[in-house]
């Protein structure tokens, strides 16, 4: 599938690590799409449908059901605990939002009864994190980053996945 979902005024195909940000990861052949820096619009504050045409800081759009949300922090960029587990915002954090009811594949609800569909989606969600994840490590941040997976509830979240280290 081509990237013209993206509105290229707001996100880029060029991964950063020197700031906060939200991010995208197109399931259908995994691009990584980041917010922009732009004046007047703050990288980590901007909607994940404002990077979509169409989309806005308060207006969705059905594009954004294939894409997979992810927040990437700098150190001091985050505060207070997610879902009440303690984060050490004074590190980079990468969060994946985790939604085990969405087939982001195949557009459509899961169940919550048909737990066998509901086990390979989180397994195909968590592998999709792992990625993202490896994409940002590669890149070398100069600060030590951690990876969560953040689902709608704290029992559906998976907090500090994986930790790079610089150097």
């Amino acid at each position: 599938m081509s990237d013209t979902a993206i509105d290229k005024r707001y996100a880029t195909a060029k991964l950063r690590t020197d700031y906060a940000h939200v991010g995208l990861m197109d399931v259908t052949n995994r691009a990584l799409w980041i917010a922009k820096k732009r004046l007047g619009n703050n990288p980590s504050k901007t909607s994940h449908a404002r990077m979509l045409c169409g989309g806005s800081d308060t207006t969705s759009v059905a594009d954004k059901d294939r894409f997979f949300c992810y927040w990437f922090h700098t150190p001091n960029t985050g505060d207070g605990p997610v879902h009440g587990y303690p984060i050490e915002w004074t590190e980079g954090h990468l969060m994946i939002r985790l939604d085990p009811t969405w087939d982001y594949r195949n557009q459509r609800l899961i169940r919550a009864v048909d737990t066998t569909r509901l086990e390979r989606n989180i397994d195909q969600q968590y592998a999709w994190g792992e990625y993202i994840y490896n994409q940002y490590a590669e890149a070398c941040p100069k600060f030590p980053l951690s990876w969560h997976l953040i689902g709608p509830r704290p029992i559906d979240s998976l907090f500090y996945v994986a930790r790079y280290e610089p150097g």
